[in-house]
């Protein structure tokens, strides 16, 4: 029973389009996810404080129609700030002839779950794909770092809020 599962798994990916999502494959890619603050330093975004949400489809698809492929978290320690790698695979590109390709956009959330407003988006990306058995190639991220921008605490958007209304009381006096 168990092999039949595992095949009928295999069978599943099989034609479908893989690539590698990670962050870090020296040379080439160096893609650092920083959280940056208002006083304009940065730090690294590690373990289960945050994931990175990959949602997916053919070229051409609008963005609010693309379709969750995975979810990750991030390394810690010296490796904070990059993603745990995953290969992921986007249904109904087959990673054959013309249809090598994937739109991919990464969404990175505040904690362990994916619901709500993300902290922000990076792409849509292009990337390639291949069909197994074939290595999925990386997803090409570059060497420049994702900077996330840091969402402001209740409390500032608080006193902000309080500072327009007094601005718009004073110009109504007037």
């Amino acid at each position: 029973m168990i092999a039949a599962a595992a095949l009928m798994v295999s069978i599943a990916a099989y034609g479908q389009g893989q690539f590698v999502f990670n962050n870090r494959i020296p040379p080439d890619i160096n893609a650092k996810f920083q959280l940056s603050s208002d006083t304009g330093t940065t730090s690294s975004l590690a373990g289960s404080a945050y994931t990175v949400q990959l949602l997916g489809g053919k070229p051409g698809t609008p963005t609010a129609q693309l379709t969750q492929l995975a979810t990750t978290d991030f390394r810690t320690g010296a490796a904070a700030g990059y993603v745990n790698p995953i290969t992921v695979t986007v249904p109904g590109v087959t990673g054959v002839g013309a249809d090598t390709k994937a739109l991919v956009l990464l969404r990175v959330f505040s904690g362990t779950g994916t619901t709500g407003a993300g902290l922000t988006d990076f792409g849509p990306f292009t990337v390639d794909v291949a069909a197994a058995p074939a290595t999925p190639p990386n997803m090409a991220l570059g060497t420049s770092a994702l900077i996330v921008n840091n969402v402001p605490e209740p409390t500032t958007l608080a006193l902000g809020a309080l500072g327009l209304g007094a601005l718009l009381a004073i110009r109504r006096r007037k």
